[in-house]
């Protein structure tokens, strides 16, 4: 059974580790947890470290998909993918942005692609140090 790492101690940065071995009910509680930062009406980033992953049954990589293309974003002052291979940036990058082309009127959100945790962390403090709108 695949095990997602939630790190929601330096909130507003949420940390969450995959294994790339998740099922659909293990991506569709890790939505569940998104949404539930969601409704706390604040600023926030999530950092993904996917550092481990090498394959994600594709139901559940689909609907993680999904529900980025979907989602209200308005309070997401960014993402941070740890990656360790070209391959997977190549993909991240090719998702992201159809993520975000799909619907132009939606606001959408900022997206980092980074080799380390230090990175996208500090990537994401920027973020949210910048002044924004969207409420």
């Amino acid at each position: 059974m695949a095990q997602i790492y939630i790190d929601e101690n330096r909130w507003p940065i949420v940390i969450i580790t995959l294994s790339g071995s998740e099922t659909l009910n293990d991506i569709s509680d890790l939505i569940k947890r998104l949404k539930e930062y969601q409704s706390r009406d604040e600023d926030y980033c999530f950092v993904m470290d996917l550092r481990e992953i090498r394959h994600m049954p594709q139901d559940a990589r689909n609907k993680l998909i999904t529900w980025l293309m979907e989602a209200d974003m308005h309070q997401l002052a960014g993402t941070a993918a740890v990656v360790s291979s070209p391959m997977m940036k190549a993909y991240l990058s090719s998702v992201v942005w159809m993520a975000k082309s799909m619907d132009r009127r939606k606001r959408r959100f900022k997206h980092k692609t980074a080799r380390s945790l230090s990175e996208a962390y500090e990537w994401s403090r920027m973020r949210l140090d910048k002044s924004r709108t969207g409420r």
